[in-house]
């Protein structure tokens, strides 16, 4: 493994860096960076739903869609984010990529736990969440620790699903946290160092790499085309037609169908889930089908649904589509949708 130096704040050049790294490097690799206060929105996410996107303009923040699934954060340079690149091997689980964050805290008397699918907390407060990408044999896991941050932005410019606090007993993101700097007498770089150190002695790391000008001119090319575009950072969403949200135990999914003639004319599904291929890939194959259960299941049968979310069966994902009162999917396949107002 390689500890890679990366100082740059800029979100989009960040994540361009991941990706070149991830598609460029055979070398298992390690980053611990910072962004200047930006929103990440996850990759199967709707920015209209997440996003206060005119709070985030008046307030210069950018806003950057990662490669990885999971949910929309805010950053600024209190809040630590890092990132392993290695090979798929069995055992390199979200448990696995965090302990060495775990090994940190535990240095400096502290206990942090992983808990739930992504997460990592402190005295039953989350510091951390986590997210994945996979592809081509390797898997990129990137973290993000609130060691301090800007709850007022974080407040004011994410909007997320009510449907993510079903279960518990909190109504807003804020009264979830809980910030680290709380809990040491460290500052944020110092942290970061302490960290950096950790997992240079937990894999048995001797050197740091520094990244080279003609790797820093594939890097800027990749943030132009990719993490500085209006159209991968926004995507789109569907005209009209059924949606609805359902929250499951591996995460929030929605949905969204334009239908003409009873025939699936657009389908976007969106949500904070994980998955091993683009989301996008599997919802493709859906146009061009009858809205009809029989028509979704022999589709599905020659596409693994959980190829592109993790946890979903072919059976919870006929449930989820046709989930919607009978009278309003009968009107629907009787009339072609003509709408310009969107569904997401």
């Amino acid at each position: 493994m390689i500890v890679i130096e990366n100082n740059n704040l800029d979100p989009a050049y960040n994540h361009a860096l991941e990706e070149y790294l991830f598609n460029n490097f055979k070398d298992d690799i390690f980053i611990i960076w910072r962004n200047k206060p930006c929103i990440l929105l996850g990759r199967n996410q709707n920015i209209y739903k997440e996003v206060n996107i005119d709070y985030c303009i008046e307030n210069n923040m950018d806003i950057v869609r990662r490669l990885s699934g999971g949910g929309t954060i805010y950053c600024d340079l209190e809040i630590i984010q890092y990132t392993f690149i290695t090979k798929e091997r069995e055992g390199n689980s979200f448990s696995y990529f965090t302990k060495p964050i775990i090994d940190s805290l535990d240095k400096l008397g502290l206990k942090g736990e992983f808990t739930g699918r992504n997460d990592l907390i402190i005295d039953g407060k989350k510091f951390s969440g986590n997210a994945q990408y996979h592809s081509n044999g390797k898997v990129l896991h990137h973290g993000s620790i609130l060691y301090g941050g800007n709850m007022e932005n974080m407040k004011n410019a994410l909007r997320p699903n009510p449907l993510k606090f079903v279960g518990k007993n909190v109504n807003s993101v804020s009264a979830r946290v809980g910030m680290l700097k709380n809990e040491m007498d460290l500052s944020v770089t110092e942290f970061m160092d302490h960290i950096k150190k950790t997992v240079l002695e937990d894999f048995n790391i001797d050197k740091i790499t520094k990244i080279d000008g003609k790797t820093e001119d594939e890097i800027l090319k990749i943030r132009a085309k990719r993490f500085a575009s209006d159209k991968w950072n926004y995507g789109k969403s569907p005209k009209c037609g059924i949606k609805h949200s359902v929250k499951h135990n591996f995460g929030i999914v929605e949905y969204g169908v334009s239908l003409a003639n009873g025939v699936v004319e657009d389908i976007i599904i969106n949500g904070d889930f994980f998955g091993k291929d683009d989301i996008k890939k599997f919802s493709q194959r859906l146009i061009g089908l009858r809205f009809t259960e029989k028509d979704f299941r022999n589709a599905l049968y020659t596409n693994k649904v959980s190829d592109y979310i993790d946890g979903m069966t072919s059976e919870i994902f006929i449930n989820d589509i046709f989930k919607i009162e009978s009278i309003e999917r009968s009107n629907i396949l009787i009339e072609d949708i003509n709408c310009k107002k969107e569904c997401l």
